[in-house]
């Protein structure tokens, strides 16, 4: 049985997460929507804190009572993701700065919140939700690809630097995933993609290897995409 902290555990990928591993493992969500994690929880029998990934002090907070409740952090899956699709001239600011603090400096602040403990133990493993758009570019998606690009040199340097400790670090690009994240922004989604389901088995499948063996990186598309 493993501890497991999933961001982003209110809905989509990390929901369907935390319902496939609560039943084997000791599961603990994070997220803004509080009502939706109670809801998640009490019906799967996982743990959940209200945790803004973009909140540097609350992350910090957060992982504080984590691991004070819990000797062991096995597993950080780093999912919470906003996306947005628009010109960057049509972009408006704030919408820039939520996309860019929520991936990009929510993903850092989680994970080094999750390496601290992970240091002591000389154990653990960080699985970095990225996407495609880590390592692809399209128009329209500049400040989206900006705040993943960023995260998939992060996830690189990252696992050079923890290997030093026992840790293990594994970046993962799935790409278009059916979940609500497009609907969030107002998008329509289209063509070719991943069931939940299938990101899932993929996910399991590094969490399932030894502690001895990394997966640098996973990416995952629908065949003929």
């Amino acid at each position: 049985m493993q501890t497991i902290v999933i961001t982003g555990g209110s809905d989509g990928l990390g929901k369907a997460l935390a319902e496939k591993l609560a039943p084997g493992n000791k599961v603990i969500i994070l997220a803004r929507n509080e009502a939706a994690m109670d809801k998640i929880a009490t019906e799967i029998g996982c743990e959940f804190y209200v945790c803004d990934v973009r909140d540097a002090k609350q992350v910090a907070s957060t992982f504080a009572q984590i691991t004070e409740k819990h000797p062991k952090l096995d597993v950080l899956i780093n999912n919470a993701g906003v996306i947005v699709n628009a010109e960057l001239v049509d972009t408006p600011d704030e919408t820039i700065e939520n996309v860019i603090a929520t991936n990009t400096l929510g993903t850092i602040y989680v994970a080094k919140a999750a390496l601290a403990r992970m240091k002591e133990q000389k154990a653990g493993l960080i699985l970095n939700v990225i996407s495609t758009a880590g390592i692809t570019a399209k128009a329209t998606r500049s400040v989206y690809n900006a705040s993943k690009w960023a995260i998939t040199g992060f996830t690189k340097a990252l696992q050079e630097e923890a290997a030093a400790y026992g840790v293990r670090v594994t970046g993962f690009y799935p790409s278009t995933i059916r979940t609500n994240l497009f609907a969030k922004a107002g998008l329509q989604l289209n063509g070719a993609a991943l069931t939940t389901e299938q990101a899932v088995k993929a996910i399991e499948f590094v969490l399932a290897c030894d502690d001895e063996v990394l997966i640098p990186e996973l990416g995952i598309k629908p065949m003929g995409s």
